[in-house]
């Protein structure tokens, strides 16, 4: 495993990560961001990625409605998807990552999952012929394939599709995160570390993962146990977390605290690629 964060695509970010000593990096390219303006640049983001020695870990995005109310694939959204699949191609970026809205509150589970299969089985196809893995995230912004209801409906429709998986999601559903971790694992392709808190049912603002509520050792554990060899990669998150002097301090906080976990270039053989519970 090896560790990232989420960062910008301009040359002062690339060096900022690089500062850290951290040589991996995710983009998230979200709703109401014009993909193919980023596609466009990729020349001059490969350049500061070269230069930094930072490599592009993942390309996301977020919060889009990528099917419309019949079902059909939203065309800009789809073309938005394909340029930033392009994006990670150029980059020699491994993961796109993204979700999918249910078409209708009027269609069955399943008419929806289908829908969902089709559009991803159009972009697997054309990630598969650049070098690209398709995964979709946990969350549940404009999204409804971020637990088991949804995995089992989809990804064994769709070969290749994985899983951007975090556990802050499904902790702030009440969910069994180390459950979906041991029964899903070997679908996970790349990782969000992000804090949270929860007390009597309410959130704190995200506080640096290793400050907070998560059991990172066993999460960590279940990562190996499924021979999972991606990025581990930081977001910071709440306003109180993401900025000015206590910011900067929770991320290099957690770059610390993960260090312990991380057993890259170690040399040591790699555990198996899937375990079976």
């Amino acid at each position: 495993m090896k560790l990232g964060i989420i960062s910008g695509t301009e040359k002062q970010d690339f060096a900022h990560v690089q500062s850290l000593g951290l040589r991996y990096a995710e983009f998230c390219i979200n709703v109401g961001d014009d993909a193919k303006i980023y596609a466009a640049r990729a020349e001059e983001i490969k350049g500061y990625s070269e230069a930094c020695g930072v490599q592009v870990a993942s390309i996301g995005r977020w919060g889009t409605t990528r099917l419309a109310a019949d079902g059909s694939a939203v065309r800009e959204e789809y073309e938005n998807d394909l340029a930033l699949i392009d994006l990670a191609c150029a980059l020699g970026c491994p993961n796109f990552v993204c979700g999918c809205n249910r078409a209708s509150e009027a269609f069955t589970p399943e008419e929806n999952a289908a829908f969902a299969v089709a559009y991803f089985r159009a972009l697997t196809d054309y990630a598969a012929a650049k070098n690209v893995r398709v995964l979709v995230y946990n969350c549940d912004w404009n999204n409804f394939i971020y637990d088991k209801t949804g995995w089992d409906l989809v990804l064994g429709q769709v070969p290749g599709l994985g899983i951007k998986y975090d556990p802050s999601h499904c902790i702030n559903r009440d969910g069994d995160f180390l459950q979906e971790m041991l029964d899903y694992g070997q679908h996970i392709g790349h990782f969000h570390v992000k804090g949270t808190v929860r007390i009597h049912g309410k959130n704190i603002p995200d506080p640096p993962a290793g400050l907070d509520d998560i059991p990172w050792g066993a999460v960590i554990a279940l990562l190996y146990t499924h021979g999972y060899d991606g990025v581990l990669s930081i977001e910071p998150h709440s306003s109180v977390w993401s900025a000015g002097a206590l910011g900067a301090f929770g991320v290099r906080f957690t770059i610390e605290y993960f260090k312990k976990y991380i057993m890259e270039d170690s040399g040591a053989p790699a555990p198996a690629k899937q375990f079976m519970p």
